[in-house]
């Protein structure tokens, strides 16, 4: 079997997966953010960041820094940045994570189940918790 036929792919299809916001590239936010229904990153978040009834999708080019709370499934793909030097993000996901080949994090990464990517780089603590139903 070749390296392509056991290559997968992350399949990112806003409509299914409820993702009605967005921050769009060139976006620089700082602040507490609590999202309803999926967000897509392509800019820059800041801060203190919720999400809820959809997935957390971190484009190549998002970036994120700060306490991150997905009640749903995150897929990340782009950077997150520690807080402060020695300081890491925190990511904290119900279920499951997928830490795409792209993605660069220095950060914390806790979640009901995770996937990783080979190329994947994580300067972090990685672990999975079981969540009550």
């Amino acid at each position: 079997m070749s390296e392509k036929d056991n290559a997968e792919d992350l399949i990112i299809d806003p409509h299914a997966m409820n993702i009605v916001n967005r921050v769009a590239p060139g976006s620089n936010c700082a602040g507490k953010f609590t999202y309803e229904g999926g967000v897509l990153v392509q800019g820059r978040l800041e801060g203190s960041i919720e999400v809820t009834g959809g997935p957390l999708v971190l484009m190549p080019e998002g970036e994120i820094v700060g306490d991150i709370n997905v009640k749903g499934e995150a897929y990340l793909f782009g950077t997150i940045l520690e807080k402060a030097p020695g300081e890491m993000s925190e990511v904290d996901v119900n279920d499951a994570v997928f830490l795409a080949n792209s993605l660069k994090a220095d950060a914390n990464i806790t979640a009901g189940a995770i996937k990783s990517y080979e190329g994947a780089l994580v300067n972090g603590r990685i672990r999975t918790v079981r969540r009550q139903a």
